[in-house]
């Protein structure tokens, strides 16, 4: 039975992680994590990116003009976002690249690339919050800057994931991982702006 660890620990487990990234997947395999435990792991990550949204919707450009209702009824949206949609979207996302890494001779199960999807998304998320913020601390200076330090938090989840799964399912390059889930954006991305050009 999976013992209860203190929350400090959790904390410097996230924060430390990136200093061997893999390592710490390896760590986290090594715990034999529920199902409980990795469902507090996305929700927790969840409630770190609602933090930002707010933070976006408080400071942002609509934030001053948006009136309090609206403001009221977007906080709700995104928090079942946040906590709901965006759970449901991570299931899937782990299912899938369980799938693509095992057709590729990856060596892990659905509950290696859940746990490797789901620890990626929590150590990510403080980086994904300072982002945020940086970016809203930047709008309005010349050039990209607020775009290019919103950018960071999303760069910093895909090395999360790709280091994360590469160790779930004993691939020696975290690279190669990193250019399928480029490669796998770019195709969605893509997808959706021809969608949307029809």
């Amino acid at each position: 039975m999976e013992q209860a660890r203190p929350s400090g620990g959790l904390v410097w487990r996230v924060l430390g992680a990136w200093a061997d990234l893999r390592g710490s997947m390896r760590a986290e395999l090594a715990r034999g994590p529920g199902e409980g435990r990795l469902l507090f792991y996305v929700m927790l990550s969840g409630l770190i990116w609602f933090a930002g949204r707010i933070a976006v919707l408080v400071y942002g450009p609509l934030g001053p003009v948006m009136p309090e209702e609206v403001f009221v009824g977007r906080v709700g949206l995104e928090f079942i976002a946040a906590i709901f949609f965006r759970t449901l979207a991570f299931y899937a996302l782990a299912a899938l690249a369980g799938l693509i890494a095992r057709a590729a001779g990856g060596g892990g199960g659905w509950r290696d690339s859940r746990a490797a999807l789901f620890w990626a998304a929590l150590v990510a998320a403080p980086v994904i919050l300072a982002a945020t913020l940086l970016s809203l601390l930047l709008t309005g200076m010349p050039g990209q800057a607020g775009a290019i330090a919103g950018m960071l938090g999303a760069v910093a989840f895909a090395w999360a994931v790709a280091q994360c799964l590469a160790e779930a399912h004993g691939f020696a390059s975290a690279w190669r991982v990193l250019g399928a889930v480029a490669t796998l954006v770019a195709a969605f991305v893509g997808g959706v702006y021809m969608l949307g050009r029809l």
